[in-house]
């Protein structure tokens, strides 16, 4: 089974040049150690094997599981970068072509989270007022349409 695996990691991390590619650094090994840690991160992983089973006459699975199951995608490639960027291998090309320290960026690594949290403010609307004229012009047209997503020229906007 790790071998439809490591053809997907491939897929989304081909390796060129000085990178290696997922499987020569053992990709797939680490995303299932990583998902033994969470139940739903088992799960997800399972399904994921599943599909890539069911599929794996397919030429691009990566692309057809982007297409076919969104989320899912989503949860593999986060899942499929954490295990890559946190390969000593991988952090040892960071530091020679960038001068990074290699080491994880936290004093204790950082857990990425691999799979979709909902928002704590889902419905609401981010803006706080803090008293000026502008934060309550900002506050009313937000509350107007909370859905809306605003363009970066409309967010500069707010500041004149």
């Amino acid at each position: 089974m790790s071998e439809i695996l490591d053809r997907f990691t491939n897929e989304l991390l081909p390796g060129s040049g000085h990178w290696p590619s997922a499987s020569e650094i053992q990709v797939s090994a680490t995303m299932q150690k990583f998902a033994e840690s969470d139940p739903q991160q088992q799960v997800l992983l399972a399904q994921l094997l599943d599909f890539l089973e069911i599929h794996s006459e397919t030429a691009a699975i990566a692309a057809e599981l982007e297409i076919a199951d969104p989320d899912l995608f989503a949860f593999a490639k986060v899942l499929a970068f954490e295990a890559y960027y946190t390969s000593p291998k991988v952090r040892e090309v960071i530091a020679e072509r960038s001068r990074y320290a290699n080491r994880p960026p936290q004093p204790s690594g950082f857990q990425v989270l691999s799979h979709a949290v909902t928002p704590w403010n889902q419905d609401g609307i981010l803006w706080r007022s803090d008293g000026t004229e502008r934060s309550e012009r900002v506050l009313k047209m937000q509350q107007k349409d909370p859905q809306k997503t605003w363009t970066v020229e409309e967010i500069r906007q707010w500041q004149h």
